[in-house]
């Protein structure tokens, strides 16, 4: 774990070649968001197509500040690390969540709220980890070293 700490882009760059192997051993499943009247079908193979280049332009965010010789905050590397593995693993299990209220009368209606709670859950917190790299990035890149 320390090492993920001080060298977090070697996290993301085993994760690229992850993401992709998982695109192309994915079946044709999909991701299905349903907003209202409105409907966002995104299939598994560019879901994990996404992720790996993401995670591909974090890594190159933190390779750069190793490059420059500028450490990152290790307080909220723990966090962005922490909170991008629980927004990806919610959105990878999003059918899995459904047993949380499994003895309702509603079934069929109460699985697609369930689905659609964990995946608002999982992009708030992709958000959120999201900003958290940018801050950590930032300072680390523009507040001096001693």
């Amino acid at each position: 774990m320390n090492k993920i700490i001080k060298k977090p882009y070697l996290f993301f760059f085993g994760l690229v070649p992850i993401c992709i192997l998982f695109s192309f051993l994915s079946d044709d499943k999909t991701l299905d968001i349903n907003i209202y009247d409105s409907y966002l079908v995104i299939t598994h193979f560019h879901l994990y197509l996404f992720s790996a280049i993401f995670f591909a332009m974090i890594g190159i965010n933190y390779f750069s500040l190793h490059w420059a010789e500028k450490p990152s905050k290790k307080g909220l590397t723990i966090v962005h690390i922490i909170l991008q593995t629980v927004a990806i693993l919610l959105i990878l299990t999003n059918n899995s969540w459904n047993w949380i209220g499994q003895q309702s009368d509603a079934g069929s209606q109460l699985l697609n709220d369930n689905s659609t709670i964990v995946i608002a859950l999982s992009f708030l917190i992709f958000l959120l980890s999201t900003f958290i790299h940018l801050i950590n990035f930032f300072t680390s890149l523009l507040l001096k070293t001693e």
